[in-house]
């Protein structure tokens, strides 16, 4: 059984993205607030392929340096939507919406210095 705490920990209240200026802020229902970096969003997809890219990245860093046509990774959100009461996906402008970020695990991510004085965890460990 979840306890009423982990609920209101984990729970958004209302969510904002504000393309503007970069941003997915959540209110949780403790009335605590997360400021997320779109850039960190991304870089943090916890979907399969970005999980694996992540991976070779780490290991082709040993290798001599390779330069690639392709393009970056997109960091402008053109849809959201929720994946039941549990998580957010989110859709960028290159197409990609294969990620579903778990609300527990945004919490937990909150890069204020009060949740994590050394800065934000990876959102998945890979």
């Amino acid at each position: 059984m979840i306890s009423r705490m982990t609920t209101l920990t984990s729970r958004p209240q209302d969510i904002t993205i504000d393309r503007t200026v970069g941003v997915m802020r959540i209110t949780w229902l403790d009335g605590h607030i997360s400021n997320f970096a779109l850039r960190w969003l991304r870089a943090n997809c916890p979907c399969a392929t970005c999980r694996e890219e992540r991976r070779e990245a780490i290991l082709a860093a040993a290798e001599p340096l390779r330069l690639t046509s392709t393009p970056a990774p997109s960091t402008e959100i053109v849809d959201a939507e929720f994946v039941g009461h549990y998580a957010i996906r989110l859709t960028w402008s290159d197409g990609h919406a294969t990620g579903i970020f778990p609300f527990a695990s945004l919490r937990t991510s909150c890069p204020c210095a009060e949740c994590n004085p050394d800065g934000a965890p990876p959102l998945v460990l890979d």
